[in-house]
């Protein structure tokens, strides 16, 4: 009996023991199936993301306006098939790779492919290979967000206007795409359509910065008068923001915007010196230029050491003659052309906002100029005086402008998602008279001949009205045996109530220009009256 009973204990406690094992067994697979189930839901799918666009004066975009197509993909054989075979089997191996993982993905297309797993969208690029006014536009980091100019200058205002392309799918624990199931699309593309304006215009920027490349190194910038706004300014060389690794490593500092760094002006910062005698008095009405002349010891020379003879200040913008302007200079006295060159924007930088902003250049000393040698230098461009070519082309709108200096403009407003422009004027923007308008006008017939009959007529195109200043500044550096110099030309071309534009040209550290600021500008202003006052006649 007792045996009995030991048996009926023993198989009571087996069968308690398989109870809870089969319960500890459900409660197991219960749990995975929760964590498996937990896992299934919805796959976001991020197709393409987009900040506000900048656009030109005319609302034209200069980024975001080029587009590619862009599919979203939820894996599958025949799926996978049609993709082979519109892109030719040039992604075989990530497509098979695509397939065999089974989760969503996206690709850029060469052409349409219709299939029921295949969503087409049109995107914007950011970027083009050719992209417009690079040095002004800027580029973005690894993370989206503005790095350099007016990505970064505007950085806040680009970002707030923000858009994307989003594919949702139900997937299995493996994620995985659960065939047909419906997916859901959400395009907010829209609302990255506002931004930020800039005073250049596309159409003249795509012609000045194609003309520019003829200077190797240098920059031009064109202003319109009498605001003083930017319509185009280029670099060279330039860049593309789609390669910034090979940018950076490039020849000639392609990143390097030359239009907001400083460099000896040479002979066309005597048109501040004129404006400064003509204002102020203490102009020589007639001069006899030997080819050279004494000033403290140091015998400074005209080009070429070329006699230009007698002449007045007309002549000696025609020849520019470094003797007449270093005799100016002596007779007015270092403080009255310092502070002429202080009131046209000389020795203060330009700040169009954060991480945009010029070199502010040298203007000497008051102090240092009673040292006549020195005041010698800066009569005619030398010495410690540097300048940029933005500087130069506002001071040359100043001179267009009857004789009102206004600080360059670069940005025109924000944009709203509706493509309504709302003006935008920072509290640095200003305009002064600094000279009487007959003074100016009279200074604009100066130039007309120094461009008809002097050292500009290279650059005057024909049946145009131009004015021009040029200029050579030495850099001390020599290469090969030759020093490198800085060569300049700065003007304004004329419709038919006056001066109209400014050009200004830079090109950079050469030892021969070969002609080729003279150049770049005539063609400049010759696409100028082209897409302008063609117009403006018809």
């Amino acid at each position: 009996m007792a045996r009995r009973r030991a048996y009926i204990v023993f198989f009571l406690l087996m069968a308690m023991l398989a109870a809870a094992g089969y319960s500890i067994t459900q409660v197991s697979g219960g749990a995975e199936y929760v964590d498996a189930a937990g896992r299934q839901g919805v796959y976001k799918l991020e197709v393409a993301k987009a900040r506000g666009v900048i656009y030109d004066c005319r609302l034209q975009p200069l980024t975001s306006s080029y587009h590619r197509q862009v599919a979203a993909i939820a894996p599958g054989i025949e799926a996978i098939g049609a993709l082979e075979k519109a892109t030719q089997g040039r992604y075989r191996d990530r497509l098979a790779l695509a397939l065999e993982d089974g989760k969503p993905f996206s690709m850029v297309l060469p052409q349409t492919v219709q299939h029921e797993c295949v969503d087409l969208f049109t995107v914007p690029v950011r970027y083009s290979k050719n992209q417009l006014a690079p040095h002004v536009v800027g580029y973005l980091d690894s993370m989206g967000r503005g790095a350099a100019g007016i990505e970064l200058a505007m950085d806040d205002m680009l970002s707030a206007y923000s858009g994307e392309i989003s594919v949702y799918y139900h997937v299995d624990a493996l994620g995985r795409v659960i065939a047909g199931d419906e997916r859901l699309v959400v395009d907010t593309m829209e609302e990255a359509k506002g931004g930020v304006a800039l005073t250049l215009d596309s159409a003249l920027q795509e012609r000045v910065q194609e003309a520019a490349q003829q200077l190797g190194q240098g920059a031009v910038v064109v202003t319109e008068s009498p605001n003083c706004e930017i319509r185009a300014l280029a670099s060279v060389p330039d860049y593309s923001p789609e390669n910034m690794a090979q940018a950076a490593g490039a020849e000639g500092s392609p990143l390097l915007n030359r239009a907001f760094c400083a460099y000896a002006p040479g002979s066309v910062f005597k048109v501040v010196t004129a404006s400064a005698g003509l204002e102020g008095g203490g102009l020589p009405q007639s001069f006899t230029c030997t080819g050279a002349l004494n000033t403290g010891g140091l015998l400074f020379h005209c080009i070429d050491g070329t006699a230009h003879g007698q002449l007045g200040l007309r002549g000696a913008l025609e020849k520019s003659c470094n003797c007449y302007f270093i005799n100016a200079a002596r007779a007015m006295g270092g403080q009255q052309v310092l502070s002429m060159a202080h009131n046209m924007g000389f020795g203060t930088a330009q700040e169009f906002g954060r991480g945009l902003r010029t070199q502010p250049g040298v203007l000497p000393k008051g102090e240092s100029l009673e040292n006549v040698r020195a005041l010698g230098n800066f009569a005619f461009g030398q010495g410690e005086l540097t300048t940029t070519p933005l500087q130069l082309c506002a001071m040359m709108n100043c001179v267009a402008s009857d004789g009102v200096y206004s600080t360059p403009k670069l940005i025109l407003g924000q944009v709203d998602g509706g493509g309504v422009l709302t003006p935008l004027v920072p509290a640095t923007d200003y305009s002064v008279e600094v000279l009487d308008p007959a003074v100016a006008r009279q200074l604009q017939g100066h130039l007309k001949s120094a461009a008809k009959n002097g050292t500009g007529r290279p650059g005057a195109g024909r049946g145009l009205t131009v004015g021009i200043k040029t200029g050579t500044a030495q850099t001390g550096i020599i290469e090969e045996g030759e020093e490198l110099l800085h060569f300049w030309y700065s003007g304004f071309l004329c419709d038919e109530n006056g001066p109209r534009y400014c050009i200004t040209v830079l090109r950079e550290a050469a030892p021969d220009d070969g002609g080729a600021a003279a150049k770049v500008f005539k063609e400049v202003t010759e696409d100028i009256a082209e897409l302008y006052f063609a117009q403006q006649a018809e």
